[in-house]
């Protein structure tokens, strides 16, 4: 499976490793100002340094073992929760400065970024069709799968390099071997090609733009899960979420073809490469 970040062997790195050194670097990093609010600022350099430290061993946590994962992620989530409950009280009395804002979003936006990091499929051939992938969510159930697995509405064509499936672990990440290979090969008995899994952090939903005035579709957008959604008809469903079966529809009758729709991405994540 395709790592974003690198192609060496999966170190034994744990989050201890990774918060410890990131903490490091914070603490050579940050430089404390020297103004009429010094107290305060001193107060802060502790929370301030620890959301930093958060932040970006979030960033590296596909480096931890799966089992270790669950721990982490709330680990991280209480340690912001502190963190930014000690700046707010430091700073009660007046505005809270926009550096320490943006370390606090910071940290938020990664702990949310990591939750929502899962192995994805995107589309190799011109086009790709899924069957019903209802015998799938079953045995996904009776499996006892607590994550998350998305596949594209059954019988809805979807285009070169958007994504058809994805799937996470509970507290993000990607699930175990066997519940990616089971996607993996259900993917090949449908119509199409779909690459080999990658890990994307955030996955991405595609959102089919229409223009009804043009007479139907104009091109399919591939927007991250956070954040706002965008206008549109969302094309990857829910089979399987916290262990519960997706209402996954039937596949529409088949009409006329769509004429080839361009996928534009939102980010610049993997767009231009080939995903077969």
């Amino acid at each position: 499976m395709t790592n974003p970040e690198t192609s060496n062997a999966p170190d034994p790195t744990t989050w201890a490793t990774l918060l410890g050194g990131w903490v490091q670097f914070a603490q050579r990093a940050v430089a404390l100002p020297d103004d009429a609010q010094g107290q305060r600022w001193k107060d802060s350099v502790a929370p301030a340094i620890g959301l930093h430290a958060l932040a970006m061993a979030l960033g590296e946590i596909y480096k931890l073992d799966q089992s270790e994962r669950a721990l982490a992620m709330d680990r991280a989530e209480l340690g912001i929760k502190q963190h930014a409950s000690e700046l707010s009280k430091i700073w009660n009395a007046e505005p809270m400065p926009e550096s320490i804002v943006e370390l606090l979003d910071d940290a938020k936006h990664e702990w949310e970024q990591s939750l929502h990091e899962g192995v994805v499929w995107r589309c190799a051939s011109a086009r790709f069709t899924t069957r019903h992938p209802g015998e799938m969510g079953l045995a996904l159930r009776e499996a006892g799968f607590s994550g998350e697995v998305f596949v594209a509405s059954p019988g809805i064509e979807m285009f070169k390099g958007a994504p058809v499936a994805w799937c996470r672990d509970r507290d993000g990440g990607q699930p175990d071997e066997e519940v990616i290979t089971f996607v993996h090969e259900f993917l090949q008995t449908c119509d199409g090609k779909a690459g080999s899994p990658e890990l994307m952090r955030p996955i991405h939903q595609v959102y089919r733009q229409m223009d009804f005035l043009k007479g139907g579709p104009t091109h399919d957008l591939v927007a991250p899960v956070t954040g706002d959604l965008p206008a549109g008809q969302p094309l990857l469903v829910p089979i399987i979420s916290g262990g519960e079966l997706g209402a996954v529809p039937l596949p529409p009758k088949k009409g006329k073809p769509l004429d080839d729709l361009e996928v534009v991405w939102t980010t610049e994540e993997s767009r231009d490469e080939d995903p077969g």
